[in-house]
């Protein structure tokens, strides 16, 4: 990109800058590592880092322009460009080098503390299925088409990596962009300038409060999703979890779903076991859509009409969606059976509960397809809300018959502290252990259950490392290392 472009491209946000206008900008990255000549580096102040303190190194590595937010970091004897925002800029160069007209594309944005992976990857399966295309940017992949690209490290990836898949989605002639949306995500502006043509809030309950300052911001940094809707777009909100008068949208924009028998869309007559559940979706014309899935727990339910509206939004038929909605087998990681308990006599799930809200969702709906005992592994990630590990262990002393405490990803804060924090929580006449080998402490649980009883491994889902102090990474899923466990138990089961 030629410099006078970028001077274009940036245009507002300029303050100063001394950089040859004539010269071709090759690359755009915030990150020193991916740094070639002809780059520009973009110095970003993230929540760890700042990218002001790596302009040295960018410049040993040969960038060729520097854009920075701090002018005392600003080097003058470099080409350089002083911005009032370093993480606008960088969406806004992301966009113009891969080319983006956010008129090629219907984007489907989904954010809320619980649901947004069910939700979105529900839509963009639906989508797939039928005749219509799809890519999904979501926790548990990168897709574009039914193609997975990579799993990406965060819910929602960086600008940069967004631009280049709708750059890519553009080249298959992909319009439709299902996109996971975290509170991060939108207060880093990675989604800055992205116009919605749906907006879904699953719900808003207690989470990244050691990022937020309070629930109170947390919340407003949800809501402020909808001020991305386009014109004509439509924001789709759970009535049973979400005050209308906190949407930042005119009430002709907003379709509300629900349990609450004021919503636009009613969920009614659930019913469910270990495998499948049903319900009826009401439509404001009073259409009955009977419902058939494999996912289970009014949470699903919840998760299921919100997909359900948007569907109908894109003009998909009712019967491709049931169809759709039958079919789908679930995303890794939540509520997800283990294979080999399919035909024995206790049963053990996997899933991504982290919150008090989910976990509490969770236990619930196991409590509801067991006659036996509900035996409950988890533990509290690290660098995280610390409030909610004593609130977890309340919940799972609560809702669970046997707990088994453990490590999740205790990152930098100190394991044993984390297990005192839940400790503070669990109800001291219960029964409870603390493994903190999470290998062993699965090995446990599952050579504890006998007939009926149900086996949840909650926290990590469809993570793939357990993640320690100064960065440190071992190889562990929750569903392979239990699925491990138990075939080994069925083993001995038959000697």
């Amino acid at each position: 990109m030629i410099g006078h472009k970028i001077i274009d491209v940036l245009d507002n946000l300029i303050i100063e800058y001394n950089f040859p206008l004539e010269k071709e900008y090759t690359f755009f990255t915030n990150n020193t590592n991916k740094i070639k000549p002809g780059s520009v580096f973009v110095c970003i102040k993230g929540t760890y880092f700042d990218g002001h303190d790596f302009i040295k190194t960018a410049i040993e590595f040969k960038a060729a322009l520097i854009i920075a937010e701090n002018p005392k970091k600003v080097p003058q004897s470099h080409p350089y460009i002083l911005v009032s925002d370093t993480k606008k800029a960088y969406a806004l160069l992301n966009y113009a080098y891969y080319n983006i007209n956010f008129d090629d594309f219907n984007i489907i944005g989904v954010t809320g503390t619980n649901g947004k992976t069910t939700v979105i990857s529900l839509i963009h399966y639906v989508l797939t299925q039928g005749e219509k295309n799809s890519s999904l940017i979501s926790t548990v992949g990168i897709k574009v088409g039914d193609e997975l690209l990579y799993e990406p490290y965060n819910t929602t990836p960086g600008v940069d990596e967004i631009a280049k898949i709708l750059s890519l989605s553009r080249e298959r002639s992909i319009k439709n962009i299902c996109l996971e949306v975290s509170s991060h995500a939108i207060d880093q502006k990675r989604i800055y300038k992205i116009p919605f043509s749906i907006a879904i809030l699953t719900n808003i309950t207690r989470d990244h409060l050691d990022y937020h300052k309070d629930f109170k911001e947390y919340k407003k940094t949800k809501l402020s999703l909808f001020k991305q809707l386009k014109n004509t777009g439509y924001g789709i909100i759970n009535l049973d979890c979400i005050n209308l008068n906190e949407v930042p949208l005119e009430k002709d924009n907003i379709i509300t779903y629900g349990f609450n028998k004021v919503a636009d869309y009613k969920i009614s007559n659930v019913e469910y076991n270990n495998s499948q559940m049903s319900f009826i979706i009401t439509e404001p014309d009073g259409t009955e859509n009977k419902i058939h899935t494999h996912l289970i727990g009014e949470y699903n339910a919840q998760n299921i009409t919100a997909a359900f509206i948007a569907l109908k939004l894109m003009k998909v038929d009712n019967e491709t969606i049931r169809h759709g909605f039958l079919t789908f087998n679930g995303v890794p990681g939540r509520f997800q059976l283990v294979e080999n308990t399919k035909d024995i006599e206790y049963k053990v799930y996997i899933d991504f509960a982290h919150t008090p809200d989910a976990l509490e969702k969770v236990l619930k709906s196991a409590r509801k397809i067991t006659k036996g005992r509900i035996i409950l592994v988890f533990g509290a990630g690290g660098a995280a809300d610390i409030g909610k590990r004593k609130i977890m262990g309340e919940i799972a002393s609560r809702y669970s018959d046997l707990i088994v405490i453990t490590d999740d990803d205790p990152k930098d804060d100190d394991p044993d502290e984390i297990v005192e924090h839940i400790l503070e929580g669990i109800d001291k006449e219960k029964t409870f252990i603390v493994i903190r080998d999470r290998k062993t402490a699965i090995k446990a649980a599952v050579s504890f259950a006998s007939r009926d009883d149900i086996v949840i491994i909650a926290g990590r889902g469809h993570e793939k490392f357990q993640l320690y102090e100064n960065g440190k990474k071992i190889l562990f899923n929750d569903y392979e290392v239990a699925y491990d466990i138990v075939q080994k138990f069925r083993k001995v089961m038959k000697r």
